[in-house]
């Protein structure tokens, strides 16, 4: 309740720019301020058997097992409207998440930016179960601590189908001997994102594929697709226990796994067409460049995490030792602080064909 007592008075002065929730925290402070006696709250500390506060936990759990969530009217009586912000608590970036936020509100969906969100959430809801909202698959891509800045970006070309790829070539106005740049040469079809990840014969895909899979299953992953959800919405993807809990150390291996591979795969198509005259990677080649990737990732994530100081710092090794001890080569034979001590030396664990090609 801190948006409607503590902090009320800070996000009314700054016109609720920076609140997620603004509409309902306007509208629980609107129904406050029409009550006509003093309004006091009392915290409850929870799990201690008081009985409002158990009947609440029930009725969250309830409501959270709902496929939609019930209309809740957030309007707000004209004479108790706060509109604007304080010029004395106004700053430059405050001002510019204004304007964003006007510009984002006055400006129509892309088609195609609709329809590629409508394949993810269709695929998350379809494999997994997970019926989500537009919003939390946006806002997964932020989870920096999963996601790369690198890939990040990517994800979110893909997901507004940004790239100059297949029938954008075949525009009118584009001159016809660049046509043939919309057609995959491996497939002699045209070339979409749909295809380069998931559909294209050139064998560099299907064996970032094979790896992700085999690594994965290997270090106790369920079985789990390459599809438009599951790569895409790597950061939604649920992975539960025979009881129904969350497995977040699973969740977030995946993660990882998932958006590394597919954007390998981007990559490796990229190099292929632009400075390689389409000839295709050898399978010794994509194999090490997998390898390479994760390697560089698990190297990236010991490092900052060794970087972290106070008492986020234990959690961080320890999360980095949960999500990757189980995919590293030898994994047995580390020393107990392998994670913050990067001079020792560790790597993803190779298959027996891989070590006899190093070899």
């Amino acid at each position: 309740m801190a948006e409607a007592t503590t902090l009320r008075k800070k996000h009314e002065d700054q016109g609720y720019i920076l609140q997620k929730e603004s509409a309902l925290s306007k509208a629980i402070v609107a129904e406050l301020r029409q009550r006509r006696g003093h309004t006091a709250f009392q915290w409850v500390k929870g799990h201690q058997g008081h009985d409002l506060n158990e009947l609440a936990d029930e009725l969250a759990g309830k409501a959270a097992e709902k496929s939609r969530g019930n209309r809740v009217s957030t309007k707000v009586p004209d004479r108790l409207v706060v509109t604007g912000a304080r010029l004395d608590a106004m700053t430059q970036a405050l001002a510019y998440k204004a304007i964003r936020q006007r510009r984002d509100a006055a400006t129509d969906p892309r088609p195609r930016t609709v329809k590629t969100v409508k394949y993810v959430l269709s695929d998350l809801k379809t494999d997994f179960g997970a019926d989500l909202h537009e919003r939390t698959l946006w806002t997964s891509l932020r989870k920096k601590d999963l996601i790369t800045k690198e890939a990040r970006q990517w994800m979110w070309m893909v997901l507004h189908d940004a790239y100059w790829i297949g029938n954008k070539w075949l525009e009118a106005s584009m001159p016809a001997d660049l046509q043939d740049r919309a057609f995959c040469t491996h497939c002699n079809s045209l070339e979409d994102m749909t295809h380069i990840l998931f559909a294209c014969e050139e064998p560099g895909r299907e064996i970032v594929w094979d790896l992700l899979t085999e690594h994965w299953q290997n270090a106790g992953g369920p079985l789990i697709a390459p599809t438009w959800g599951s790569v895409l919405g790597a950061a939604c993807v649920p992975i539960v226990d025979d009881e129904g809990a969350r497995k977040t150390t699973l969740e977030r291996r995946w993660t990882i796994l998932a958006t590394e591979s597919a954007h390998l795969i981007w990559k490796l198509r990229c190099e292929r067409v632009i400075g390689r005259e389409n000839e295709p990677f050898s399978e010794i080649e994509v194999r090490n460049r997998w390898y390479a990737t994760l390697d560089r990732r698990l190297d990236l994530e010991r490092r900052y995490a060794a970087l972290t100081e106070g008492r986020k710092r234990a959690k961080r090794l320890h999360a980095v030792e949960a999500i990757w001890a189980p995919l590293i080569q030898d994994d047995e034979d580390l020393p107990p602080n392998w994670v913050e001590k990067c001079g020792v030396l560790v790597g993803i664990c190779r298959t027996p064909y891989d070590r006899l090609g190093q070899g």
